[in-house]
């Protein structure tokens, strides 16, 4: 009934009859029980309010106040909610109809059968001790469910919402009352429904613990959104499944950083202008097809190193400085160069360089891109 890390319990026992007192409060120790004592009704609220103990075992008939009248002010107590056995000598249907009136949990006669009020007392406790751990459980839960900044629906065997998280009324724009009782995949289009079908039912049939999906989304007046939704199954104690819990990521931020990142990486390998990115070190991490193809060298070559193997000789490091410092200081720098081939070629080209910064404002790379002067002094009409 205990755990190691449990005080035994705190059992009140209240009966004016010094033996009877006596003889509970030694046979309940045996059993491992802490035990405190009071002779009255008024003695025992007393007690209550001092010690806060788990169980009352309660005689009716006391003087100064009765066990009647005391349990009923127990229960007027701010949040004391501890069970009371009526232990007592009245047998009469009246007197166990008032007791449970008053809020008594189990009616006993005495003289007491030791066995029946010991399995009596270890039942009550157990099944007090399974409600606050339930309880505890499920504010624990709560306070997860309503504070996640990931949308949580729990969607019953029918497909319908049972109920819904915050994060999950904002993604998707409507309050718990609109929610509730909607089917769920109303709102979220999947694009592979064949897949999910087959994971749906490897779900029911307990060979999947989980499985994950995109899908698109419309909240109203917005445009198409995407989620990733988590899906797992909850079973009862019999292994019925009882419903679906369904995590709720919006990925739609993420789905248009891949876009942009592919669109970037597209232009990046088919531009025909030059193009170095280099690490917050000015080492090269990566250069395109049309660097390699003017500059004569190979990835191998280029990967990792300072870009300085370029220079022609015709800049002197006061020009070198000033690229740096004003790339460093206003984010770009833009001018003629005169650069080296690899065959020892110089030829001049127009370099535009800037930083990329990380959202704390620090640079982590450069950006340099070259442009034939040729084709830009004929675009321009300059004869040069």
């Amino acid at each position: 009934m205990l755990t190691e890390h449990q005080p035994p319990p705190l059992i009140l026992v209240v009966d004016d009859d010094v033996f009877v007192r006596g003889m509970l409060q030694n046979l309940l120790e045996k059993q491992g029980y802490r035990v405190t004592t009071a002779t009255d009704g008024m003695n025992a609220l007393a007690a209550i309010e001092r010690c806060h103990p788990n169980l009352v075992l309660m005689d009716a008939v006391m003087p100064v106040m009765d066990g009647f009248k005391a349990c009923a002010e127990l229960q007027k107590l701010p949040g004391a909610d501890i069970p009371v056995i009526m232990v007592t000598s009245l047998d009469d249907e009246p007197s166990v109809n008032k007791a449970f009136e008053v809020g008594a949990v189990e009616y006993i006669t005495k003289p007491v059968h030791w066995a029946v009020l010991r399995h009596r007392l270890a039942v009550i406790l157990q099944t007090r001790y399974t409600q606050a751990a339930l309880r505890k459980s499920e504010a624990r839960f709560r306070g997860i469910f309503e504070q996640a900044a990931v949308g949580i629906a729990l969607v019953n065997m029918d497909g319908k919402l049972i109920d819904s998280n915050p994060a999950t009324q904002k993604m998707l724009g409507l309050d718990e009352s609109s929610l509730c009782g909607k089917l769920f995949h109303e709102f979220f289009s999947s694009i592979d429904s064949t897949t999910e079908k087959d994971f749906y039912q490897q779900l029911l049939e307990d060979t999947r613990d989980y499985y994950q999906m995109e899908k698109y989304f419309f909240r109203e007046n917005s445009e198409m959104l995407w989620a990733r939704l988590t899906t797992s199954l909850v079973r009862g104690a019999d292994n019925t499944p009882q419903f679906f819990v369904q995590m709720i990521e919006n990925i739609t931020e993420h789905k248009r950083a891949l876009t942009s990142k592919r669109l970037a990486t597209k232009v990046f390998e088919k531009t025909t202008d030059p193009v170095i990115i280099t690490n917050a070190e000015g080492n090269i991490i990566d250069v395109n097809q049309a660097f390699l193809s003017t500059t004569g060298y190979n990835s191998e070559e280029v990967l990792g190193k300072n870009p300085r193997f370029l220079q022609s000789g015709y800049h002197d490091k006061a020009f070198y400085e000033t690229m740096w410092n004003t790339t460093l200081k206003t984010g770009s720098w833009r001018d003629e160069i005169y650069n080296r081939r690899k065959n020892g070629e110089i030829f001049s080209t127009w370099i535009s360089m800037s930083t990329v910064q990380s959202e704390h404002n620090k640079v982590i790379h450069y950006v340099a891109v070259y442009s034939d002067m040729k084709v830009l002094n004929e675009k321009l009409g300059i004869d040069k």
